[in-house]
């Protein structure tokens, strides 16, 4: 099984030839001798597709019969699709989306097809088809099965994927039509060309070669009436054949890329195998580049165009994608758009949205303490002395001399060189430390620990590796195994150890949810203060429309009173334009003061409006790291068992997925797990105490 997942990562069609090709297979059916497979190995040697040439040879030179030829490329195209599920299958099972049962029994069912003479099929279709896998399943498979043909540098788009490898229609034809004409297609049944045979006859008409032509289904790409009637008239094209037919070509894009010019995946953490070893390789040095430095640059995508052949069928191509080059601090972007460059000096990131930042190490000489304060970084963080009790490390990569009662919270790795005493880390990659008392550890990757933990609480996603000492009077949650020396001590309070259980996961995802409520809570808040808003606006606006209609008569009053100065019966009527004064300027203020009041509306309005924007945004972002975590979930199933070289202490508590028990009697150099144990003539999920044999 190891073998085919790496041949996974050189490629499917690759993978085959290399794997079955046609002169072994004619050997192993006694097709041809051995000096015929030589032979036709040293006429091949030099061609571009090595198992076409040999399949040209065998006919041309006539070692194999129709009828061995057939059997031969049944074979061929058997194992080639057996082949390709074992790699689709296996990554499937790697994946978490079907069983290993599910996949050996598909396996078998296909080997036995085989059997029956009857040709396999290719796995993935039978799962869709069979909803044993939806379309976003099959195509994380396939894109995976992408990543580990191009495992560095190149990032690839996550456009949907077509079938690995289809199989085409041969549409290839020699036929001798009435009309005394051998005709011939192609395989791929874009061209079609006929020559003249012994019964052709010069009496017969353009009309009536094409709609024989029609009648075997060309009906693109033919040429003239003149041009037949050119054929029929030439006294050549016995030999020669004359194309009649053309279809037309198709025209694959080419999917925009990104290349990456620093490691990226340098944060990647170490794996555990089927049979629980851990990986303790170093991960490799930081990347740091230089101002002015290529980071990346993108390959914009090249359109495809659809093709189609002689019978009027659609010819496909793979659809292309366009990718985007995401970027934040430190980095700047080529005016072209298509390449990004270092700001500063520092470390470049990948994150897992593939934005790419740069940041300079934020480094303290001495003590986190009053004399510094929190320290709140995006970048990494090397502390030389001791974050000291209440103050905080907030970063990426945290590096730290000893912890006296302070906190880190870091989105990468934590590594502190000393011990850790009544402090707390919360971490979202690796945690490596010399001792642990009275702490706290959150972490979404491995804890590794040199010497013990005591009194301490620890929940990871990962493993926790206790490489030198004793585990004593602590309360473990490991998703991914506990290996360890010691498992308490005879005078010390019993520990309680849980496996195979992503309790961090399932606390980030209860977090994210809650604040995705919380700000699904605030929108409709939002949304009534804005329809709230929006009617005292209307309302105003009416108001407003009110007033100046008042000013306007008021002021065409005092004009017409104005322009009537001697008229007696106007006379008395002066006073009122005083009045009418005394109203507009009571009017202007309140005109005025209603104007400021809307404003400040329109300006609140805008504010709401800023505000759902961000919670938008905010929602996104949560939405997104939701999936993330919820991925990290399905590909890092649990492993339900610890590994202990010296003693496990009577009184310990076990904890598994399913079941739990207590170590009744001390045990050493063992392994504990769960698994399916014998109980009153039946099984059912246990914890089970082996020796260790390793």
């Amino acid at each position: 099984m190891q073998d085919d997942r790496h041949a996974a990562a050189i490629g499917w069609s690759h993978l085959i030839q290399k794997i079955y090709m046609l002169e072994k297979l004619a050997l192993q059916k006694k097709f041809i001798t051995d000096a015929q497979c030589a032979q036709a190995i040293e006429a091949c040697r030099h061609a571009e597709n090595f198992d076409l040439a040999l399949k040209n040879y065998f006919e041309k030179e006539k070692i194999l019969t129709d009828k061995q030829m057939k059997i031969l490329i049944a074979t061929y195209t058997a194992l080639k699709t057996i082949q390709k599920n074992q790699v689709f299958g296996n990554c499937a099972v790697d994946l978490g989306f079907v069983s290993k049962e599910q996949f050996l029994g598909e396996m078998t069912r296909q080997k036995n097809t085989i059997t029956e003479n009857n040709q396999p099929e290719f796995i993935g279709k039978i799962w869709t088809q069979d909803q044993t896998l939806n379309q976003e399943e099959y195509q994380e498979i396939i894109q995976q099965l992408q990543k580990e043909q191009n495992p560095q540098g190149t990032a690839r788009s996550s456009r949907p994927v077509a079938d690995p490898d289809p199989e085409q229609t041969d549409h290839s034809l020699a036929t001798e039509l009435d009309c005394g004409v051998m005709l011939e297609i192609d395989a791929s049944g874009m061209t079609a060309f006929i020559r003249k045979t012994g019964k052709f006859k010069d009496t017969v008409t353009a009309a009536k070669i094409i709609e024989q032509l029609e009648d075997k289904g060309i009906v693109y790409g033919l040429v003239e009436s003149s041009e037949v009637e050119n054929f029929i008239d030439s006294s050549g094209f016995r030999t020669n054949p004359f194309r009649v037919a053309q279809g037309r070509d198709p025209v694959p894009g080419k999917d925009a890329r990104i290349e990456y010019f620093f490691e990226t995946d340098h944060l990647k953490a170490g794996d555990i195998d089927e049979d629980g070893n851990i990986d303790f390789k170093d991960r490799g040095p930081i990347p740091w580049v230089k101002k002015g430095s290529l980071l990346a640059k993108k390959f914009p995508m090249t359109e495809a165009r659809k093709g189609r052949n002689i019978f009027d069928q659609v010819v496909y191509v793979p659809a292309v994608a366009d990718m985007v080059l995401k970027y934040g601090t430190g980095v700047i972007c080529a005016s072209d758009g298509l390449e990004l460059y270092a700001e500063i000096s520092g470390t470049p990131t990948l994150d897992k949205s593939n934005k790419i930042q740069v940041s300079r190490a934020f480094i303290a000489p001495s003590d986190v303490n009053f004399e510094t304060g929190h320290i709140d970084y995006e970048g990494d963080i090397v502390i030389k002395g001791t974050l000291k009790n209440g103050f905080k490390a907030m970063g990426h990569e945290v590096r730290v001399g000893t912890v006296d009662g302070g906190e880190i919270r870091a989105t990468g790795d934590v590594t502190v060189l000393n011990g850790m005493i009544g402090g707390k880390v919360y971490a979202r990659g690796n945690v490596r430390i010399k001792f642990v008392q009275n702490s706290t550890i959150y972490c979404l990757g491995n804890l590794t620990v040199d010497k013990e933990i005591l009194d301490s609480r620890i929940i990871t996603s990962g493993a926790v590796i206790i490489n030198n000492g004793e585990i004593i009077s602590s309360n473990i949650t490991c998703n991914k195994g506990l290996f360890a020396r010691q498992l308490g001590t005879e005078k010390s309070v019993p520990n309680t150890v849980t496996f195979g259980v992503d309790a961090f996961t399932a606390r980030e995802l209860k977090r994210i949810q809650d604040r995705i409520e919380h700000s699904i809570d605030g929108q409709e808040q939002l949304y009534e203060k804005l329809e709230s808003l929006s009617e005292t606006l209307s309302r105003d606006t009416t108001n407003t429309l009110g007033l100046v209609h008042e000013i306007e008569r008021a002021r065409q009053d005092n004009f017409l009173l104005s322009q009537s100065p001697g008229n007696p019966i106007l006379a008395g009527l002066k006073s009122q334009i005083q009045v009418n004064n005394r109203l507009l300027v009571r009017l202007d203020r309140e005109l005025n003061q209603l104007l400021d009041h809307i404003e400040k509306k329109k300006s609140q309005k805008e504010g709401f409006k800023a505000e759902l924007s961000r919670l938008e945004s905010t929602l996104e972002k949560l939405r997104n790291e939701q999936d993330n975590f919820t991925r990290w979930q399905q590909r890092n199933p649990g492993i339900a068992q610890a590994v202990i070289l010296g003693q496990v202490i009577s009184g310990t508590i076990i904890n598994g997925p399913d079941v739990s028990m207590e170590i009744l009697e001390t045990r050493k150099n063992v392994k504990i797990l769960q698994t399916l144990v014998a109980k009153d003539g039946d099984t059912a999920m246990g914890i089970q105490i082996v020796d260790n044999t390793k």
